[in-house]
């Protein structure tokens, strides 16, 4: 694996706990990005959780850490809020997440683990968090502790590596020039 592709499946950043429940809609993003078939991050990412937490646009960093409960990004699956948290390269980590929305994301290059037991007792908002996708070794070094949770499959940890689903179709398009469109 490319440096690259290592530091899409290995991160660190600040942790955020969400709870259970969260909505994309009216959750992640407001609804009316979604309705207006908003696309710009630039015009999403400000509004990203502001339901939850009217706070969270000035606190989070690229590269930070979602730790949420369970049935995390609820509701369609519209491409808003992921666009929004693709643009800051974050990362989620939760109890559970409707399977169209681990779809959504790791199409978005966003890694993805599902099984988390217990967010709360794993980290707290603000703690200084690293986390390997691909193998599931989760290290709270705020509070110096560690967990082992199950890993990102390994073919998702693929797409995510290569970049999301775009990317990987690229690749996979350019290693095989039989299975392309011809030209014109």
């Amino acid at each position: 694996m490319n440096g690259v592709a290592e530091s899409r499946l290995v991160r660190r950043g600040i942790c955020h706990v969400l709870g259970d429940n969260v909505p994309l809609d009216d959750g992640i993003i407001p609804r009316r990005f979604s309705a207006g078939r908003v696309t710009d991050a630039r015009l999403l990412v400000p509004h990203l959780f502001e339901a939850l937490d009217p706070g969270f646009s000035a606190r989070v960093k690229p590269g930070d850490i979602l730790l949420a409960g369970s049935n995390f990004a609820c509701g369609k699956p519209r491409l808003q809020g992921f666009i929004a948290m693709e643009a800051l390269g974050l990362a989620i980590i939760c109890v559970s997440m409707p399977y169209k929305m681990i779809r959504r994301a790791v199409a978005r290059a966003i890694p993805v683990i599902v099984g988390a037991m217990e967010p709360e007792a794993m980290a707290s908002t603000g703690d200084d968090i690293e986390i390997d996708f691909a193998t599931g070794s989760f290290w709270n070094k705020s509070r110096d502790s560690r967990v082992a949770l199950p890993p990102m499959p390994t073919i998702l940890c693929d797409i995510v590596a290569s970049g999301g689903m775009q990317a990987a179709l690229k690749d996979w398009l350019e290693r095989h020039p039989e299975q392309a469109l011809p030209p014109g």
